[in-house]
């Protein structure tokens, strides 16, 4: 009878071991894993980047392709695990081809799923000009643009203003773009039939203000209680600034200067409005307007 006791304690011994040797208990609840809401994606030249926002789930990652057929045979494919805070590029994209891509959270520690959102995207590399020259010609901003198969248009912006569309093959100029800025800054967005966005051309045109007679370039307004100091850029040639005080909607003149500083005191706490001007061989540019506020 001893004997059988015995071997009966080094049963259990051996089976509550070998419960030791499994998973912890899993808690109550933990299958319930949220939907994945935190998702980003973005389409570039090499595939569609994902990118997974969770502080706590790894993103499981499965892709269809829809444009194969009426009814797609071949289902969904594994595309990638990603960590949290990660982002993955799917290269295995096809242009113009529409894909489902279906994101399920994933806990590895208790091998569950949650449930799955799916998204569909048209994937398009995007497209961008190959040849393209800009020029500067008396006072117009000309592009010209290389011949395309796959640009359909492309916007062109000056100093952040859309000002028109440039035609591919011939040269398209403008002037009709904000001409208070030495800088011009050309932003060139090329779209192809299907209205995608592709990637644009910038460049810089830097011309010379006095010949152009533009007003003060890059003022800075400092205030301090009331005392107000306005500065503003250099010129080679020494021109004078017109200053004038903004009352009741019109421009007051109040002085002539010939530094680029102004030093004003105001009189109450409420924010005091300017307008300077250049004035070069007796001539006065367009008048900007400065806002001083506390």
């Amino acid at each position: 009878m001893k004997i059988f006791k015995h071997i009966n304690i080094i049963a259990l011994i051996i089976l509550l071991s070998s419960c030791g040797l499994k998973s912890d208990v899993v808690p109550k609840g933990s299958f319930d894993i949220p939907y994945p809401t935190n998702i980003d994606y973005a389409i570039n030249s090499e595939g569609v980047s994902i990118y997974n926002g969770s502080d706590n789930y790894t993103l499981f990652v499965e892709r269809a392709d829809e444009s194969i057929g009426f009814i797609n045979l071949s289902g969904y494919k594994r595309v990638a695990l990603i960590n949290p805070k990660q982002t993955y590029t799917d290269e295995g994209v096809i242009n113009n081809r529409i894909y489902k891509y279906r994101f399920r959270h994933y806990n590895g520690r208790v091998k569950t799923y949650s449930p799955a959102v799916v998204r569909t995207v048209k994937y398009y590399k995007p497209i961008k000009h190959d040849i393209i020259k800009t020029t500067f010609e008396k006072n117009n901003v000309c592009l010209y643009l290389g011949l395309s198969d796959r640009v359909d248009r492309t916007e062109v912006n000056i100093n952040g203003v859309m000002v028109g569309n440039a035609k591919n093959g011939l040269k398209t100029c403008f002037n009709n773009y904000p001409n208070t800025s030495v800088n011009l800054v050309i932003t060139a967005i090329p779209y192809d039939s299907d209205n995608n966005t592709g990637i644009p051309y910038k460049t810089t045109i830097k011309r010379n203000a006095s010949s152009l007679n533009l007003p003060p370039q890059n003022i800075q307004v400092r205030r301090n209680g009331n005392d107000i100091v306005i500065v503003w850029d250099k010129e080679k040639n020494s021109p004078k600034y017109n200053i004038y005080l903004v009352e009741k909607g019109k421009d007051r003149f109040y002085k002539q200067i010939d530094i680029e500083l102004f030093r004003y005191t105001a009189k109450t706490d409420n924010c005091v409005e300017f307008k300077i001007s250049t004035v070069r061989r007796g001539k006065e540019s367009k008048r900007i307007s400065v806002s001083a506020c506390k």
